[in-house]
């Protein structure tokens, strides 16, 4: 039992350094995770991408419609840039139509010097101040073109942090236009580093020698008009922007200002400009946003988007103005990084917990990968769609795979050395079959020890101890080398498990490693043949010079323990129990009985063809007789021998020549009623 112990603590320690290696690369990922999170950070959004992909934001109500200075106004109303006095007919006839509030998302810095341009920059700014309106200004570092102010009024709630980027240079348009509107928006845009708008700042600094102006996006300023609001309220934390609230409602902002674009899969609404200015008009204008834009072929400026190549500015104001008013936002949790990396570990730590079950079973192991990869998509998924919250199982879901593949390596390379000590150890005692099918099954817990029923055979020279004692050292091991040939090769070919050579003997057993309902065939199959084989070639044998052997074998049936026993530097795989002592023991029975062959009770119990006994005997550590069995054509060359050495002794008697077969057997027979008779069992 010591020495099982011992064997399972050295395979348990085994299996603890493959796990201690897997757990090593799970910190090693999660360290690149921590050192490498800005440009994992890519990846990230592109998941994030694929978010809105699938699942577009739901339209909602969206009072934005777009005016479009489109390729048909420039074809009525010549080429661009217009005269002054034309975009103010084309505010006017938005009025008309009944828009609530008019943006112009075009920036007007220079002034038309050109009498009709005059006349027509005084109808433009005429027309500004009698709607409700508002101009776009852009932010930069360059020289300031026109100066101008926010229209809306600031509050602000906190510090406004020193790390916070600001812009110093402002273009606007002309002084009397930016006078006359009513609000003034910055139109600006920050793609992330690929190219793709995914934010949309809402709040703008602005470094002035006065000090940091704050400024409102075009879409925002729009909505404030919309919403009948003189100003807004901005909450500041240490990192920056927190917060705004404006006409009641509070949006959450991120750090720089700025909102995640959550885009629909509905286009907002166009109308051509030529349609306006040639007298028509739209229901869809009625108390609507209207945003004038230059959407001409070459005029206009298209930004990628992540649900779309290419998206105009106009459009992207819109989606801005439709988030807020629906109040639905995407942002990534604070500890969005920490529940990623939380579940990374605990995908990773269970697939490693359960890597030795799943070795060797492949579908179950892809199930479970499939089954850890698959969630956290799943709840992200969810988040996304219920809450706005971003989450990415895409990284945790690579590293689980990748800490599974590691997983797969160390069991396929266990697996490796496993058959490869499989073959070392018993491609000397069990065939080549036999050892292929061992190293591709699950035989942990039958090397490691187990209760099963074997078949033992037992055979040794008859005669060896007498023998060697005449015989010189080179001699002996030539005789012991041809009868341990003949046995192994008898042995193997019916797929035994060669235990062990004692000197003349050797001992094997079959159903273990592997099973093998036929054990008892194979034995006994295994058992004649040898008879046979040594028996045919002991002439060719003697005639070498070498002496002439006879064998004799014991078969026997039982439960045994079997399995490897030893310690840590040497161990054997065999089998120990008292059907192993009976089959030593019956072994010598050969001997009284003169017949080779003898099989046990536990052989004859169950046995699957004809036996017969052949006598009972008292053995060694064995209380009372313990029956013998033989196959019936050993018994009745037994009774044939014992006839004619009947014979030949009567005729000595009389005076009649003799042939000596043989010196008579010694046997102790049994009692009258055990004689020997047949006995059919299975």
């Amino acid at each position: 039992m010591s020495l099982l112990v011992g064997w399972r603590w050295a395979d348990w320690r085994q299996a603890a350094r493959s796990k201690i290696s897997g757990l090593l690369v799970v910190l090693l990922l999660l360290a690149c995770h921590l050192a490498f999170d800005g440009p994992l950070s890519r990846l990230r959004e592109r998941t994030y991408d694929f978010y809105q992909f699938l699942a577009p934001r739901q339209a909602t109500s969206n009072p934005v419609v777009i005016v479009s200075i489109d390729d048909a106004s420039l074809k009525a109303h010549g080429r661009w840039p217009w005269n002054r006095g034309l975009l103010a007919d084309l505010v006017d006839g938005i009025t008309k139509s009944g828009a609530a509030v008019i943006g112009l998302a075009l920036v007007l810095p220079e002034a038309d010097t050109s009498p009709e341009g005059i006349a027509g920059d005084k109808r433009l700014a005429a027309a500004l101040a009698k709607n409700r309106t508002a101009l776009a200004v852009s932010l930069g570092n360059e020289a300031t073109v026109s100066e101008a102010g926010p229209k809306a009024g600031w509050s602000i709630v906190g510090q406004v942090p020193d790390t916070l980027p600001g812009f110093a240079g402002l273009t606007g348009s002309l002084a009397e236009f930016s006078n006359a509107a009513a609000g003034l928006g910055v139109i600006r845009t920050l793609p992330d580093p690929d190219g793709v708008l995914r934010h949309v700042p809402l709040l703008w600094l602005r470094n002035t020698a006065q000090g940091v102006q704050l400024w409102p996006s075009f879409a925002l300023e729009l909505l404030r008009l919309y919403a009948g609001q003189d100003g807004y309220i901005a909450r500041m934390n240490a990192a920056g922007f927190d917060a705004l609230r404006m006409a009641g409602a509070i949006v959450p902002l991120e750090p720089e200002g700025s909102i995640r674009l959550w885009e629909t899969a509905t286009d907002t609404p166009r109308i051509s400009a030529s349609t306006i200015l040639s007298g028509g008009s739209d229901p869809r204008l009625r108390d609507a946003i209207a945003i004038v834009d230059l959407s001409a072929v070459g005029l206009t400026q298209y930004l990628p988007t992540p649900t779309r190549p290419a998206r105009p500015g106009a459009d992207i104001h819109a989606d801005a103005i439709a988030q807020l008013l629906a109040g639905r936002y995407l942002a990534e949790p604070t500890h969005a990084r920490t529940v990623e990396r939380l579940w990374f570990v605990l995908s990773a730590v269970i697939f490693i917990g359960l890597s030795g079950v799943l070795a060797g079973r492949v579908v179950l192991g892809a199930l479970a990968l499939v089954l850890l990869a698959v969630t956290p998509f799943v709840f992200g998924a969810l988040e996304y769609s219920l809450q706005g919250a971003l989450y990415d199982p895409l990284q945790p879901a690579l590293a689980t795979i990748l800490v599974a593949g590691f997983e797969g390596y160390v069991l396929y390379r266990r697996s490796e050395q496993r058959r490869s000590t499989l073959a070392r150890q018993f491609a000397q005692y069990l065939s080549p079959s036999v050892v292929q099918r061992l190293a591709s099954s699950d035989t942990e817990a039958i090397l490691s020890g187990e209760k099963r029923e074997i078949t033992i055979l037992l055979s040794d020279i008859r005669g060896f101890t007498t023998m060697s004692e005449q015989l010189d050292t080179q001699e002996i091991a030539k005789v012991v080398n041809h009868f341990l040939g003949i046995a192994t090769d008898e042995i193997l070919k019916r797929d035994g498990t060669i235990d062990k050579f004692m000197g003349d003997a050797v001992l094997a057993f079959w159903n273990a490693p592997l099973d093998q309902p036929d054990h008892r065939e194979r034995a006994l199959d295994a058992g004649l043949a040898l008879i046979e084989r040594v028996k045919r070639e002991d002439a060719a044998f003697s005639a070498d010079g070498h002496p002439s052997i006879a064998i004799g074998v014991a078969i026997e049936t039982g439960i045994c323990s079997v399995g490897n026993f030893g310690s840590e530097r040497r161990f054997d795989y065999t089998a120990i129990g008292s059907p192993v002592n009976r089959t030593a023991r019956l072994e010598s029975t050969t001997k009284k009985l003169g017949i080779p062959l003898v099989l046990g009770p536990g052989f004859a119990a169950g046995a699957p063809m004809p036996v017969v006994q052949a006598g009972a005997f008292e053995l060694q550590g064995f209380k009372g007789e313990v029956p013998v069995f033989t196959v019936p054509e050993m018994q009745a060359a037994h009774q044939s021998m014992s006839r004619e050495k009947e014979e030949s002794q009567r005729g000595e008697q009389s005076g009649a020549p003799a042939v000596v077969v043989g010196s008579p057997p010694s046997v102790q027979m049994a009692p009258p009623d055990l004689a020997p008779r047949t006995r059919s069992t299975r």
